[in-house]
């Protein structure tokens, strides 16, 4: 079984990740907080602005490859 941080460099390392994507999809809830833990280990990591279908402007994160 995968701890929270485990699953979420997992999805990472496959897809753009939004916060909502990657609560509902079982990584954790507090994505940036995760991100700045991986980029302060030297892990690169993408973001980029992505709008909704609602109009909001969200980030969303990758691990470079």
């Amino acid at each position: 079984m995968q701890t929270h941080t485990q699953r979420t460099i997992t999805l990472l390392h496959r897809r753009w990740l939004t916060a909502l994507e990657c609560a509902q999809l079982g990584g954790c809830l507090s994505l940036s907080q995760r991100v700045g833990d991986l980029r302060r280990a030297g892990v690169n990591v993408l973001d980029r602005w992505q709008n909704t279908s609602g109009g909001a402007r969200v980030k969303a994160y990758r691990i470079a490859r």
